[in-house]
């Protein structure tokens, strides 16, 4: 110890110290400590991360139900963690073959990186295709096809996007490119700070991960604006959405095709080659029965004919109840 001076001393004090602690605290009491580079400093702060998780939050939830309608198969979106990283700590874990959305998020200056598992790409694709989206084994190139379909995808991951970055500020989010070498990944220095979105996603047999990478550049005017600061940070911790809630939304706004039918009628395949203009077709429909009204090929109401504003009209008298699945 007299060899290694003043320093030798100070560290053995500190090792003997910190022994004395691990025996006597609590095990959460020291499961929590992180290490602080001095060199990199912290510049997300708590309540930046905070906001970031509460947009991604809703974003995974949308997410979860747009890639079970698109790709007719049950998908599970959570979102894992928002951590703060150097670029060269998230760049280092991108190995060859890689799919990787380059995005811009308007009004900011910058490129932020969307990393989508090869396991996870390659099961979308082949749903797309019409497969069953199985696991590949063996990663190989993407081709042309599907990057081209990876990219329409990307787009409207986009949407869900910016509708979740809407409910804190107006971002526009737009897909630069896709690059599928990870070389050209390199959208910030090494030592600068980003925030990594982490997502996992569940298809079916299939589990994959998509990191979403935001450099503190890209975002730092909005956390520096004072006229959204409070907003922001206030809406992040009070604004929060139920996934149910979310579902409701996105359906409020879908369309449906709806049809009003009379009885069905069963006609000779002699009758209907014979039709002619003026014929008369009975149909097994009587003048007082109700209407069908299908949505979406499904039997949900009852109703009569009527006419409004010089148009015909279908006026609703009644919900059937057991007809079928329930679409609502």
């Amino acid at each position: 110890m007299a060899n290694d001076g003043f320093g030798g001393i100070i560290n053995a004090y500190k090792d003997r110290k910190n022994m004395d602690l691990l025996k006597t605290a609590p095990v959460e009491s020291y499961e929590k400590v992180r290490l602080y580079n001095f060199r990199i400093p912290n510049r997300f702060t708590k309540d930046q991360l905070r906001a970031l998780r509460g947009i991604y939050e809703n974003f995974a939830n949308s997410l979860s139900s747009h890639l079970s309608g698109i790709l007719r198969k049950f998908c599970q979106v959570e979102l894992i963690s928002v951590e703060e990283h150097t670029f060269s700590e998230f760049n280092n874990t991108i190995l060859d073959p890689v799919l990787l959305a380059m995005i811009e998020l308007e009004p900011f200056q910058g490129i932020s990186l969307m990393d989508i598992s090869p396991v996870l790409a390659y099961a979308i694709i082949d749903r797309l295709m019409g497969g069953e989206g199985r696991v590949v084994r063996h990663a190989r190139r993407y081709t042309e096809i599907e990057v081209a379909l990876m990219e329409k995808l990307a787009s409207q991951f986009l949407e869900i996007m910016k509708d979740s970055w809407s409910v804190f500020y107006e971002v526009n989010p737009k897909l630069e490119r896709i690059e599928t070498r990870s070389q050209f990944a390199q959208i910030v220095p090494a030592n600068e700070i980003i925030a990594i979105v982490t997502f996992s996603v569940r298809m079916g047999e299939v589990d994959g991960m998509i990191n979403y990478c935001i450099p503190h550049v890209l975002v730092e005017p909005l956390f520096k604006d004072a006229k959204y600061k409070s907003e922001f940070f206030r809406k992040s911790e009070t604004v929060q959405e139920s996934k149910s809630d979310i579902i409701i939304k996105k359906i409020e706004n879908s369309y449906v095709d709806v049809v009003a039918t009379f009885a069905d009628t069963t006609v000779s395949t002699r009758d209907i080659t014979n039709l002619q203009e003026g014929d008369v077709l009975m149909l097994d429909h009587k003048v007082n029965q109700a209407i069908n009204i299908k949505v979406n090929n499904v039997v949900k109401f009852a109703g009569t004919i009527g006419k409004k504003d010089s148009k015909y009209a279908v006026k609703i008298i009644d919900k059937i109840e057991d007809a079928g699945a329930d679409i609502f």
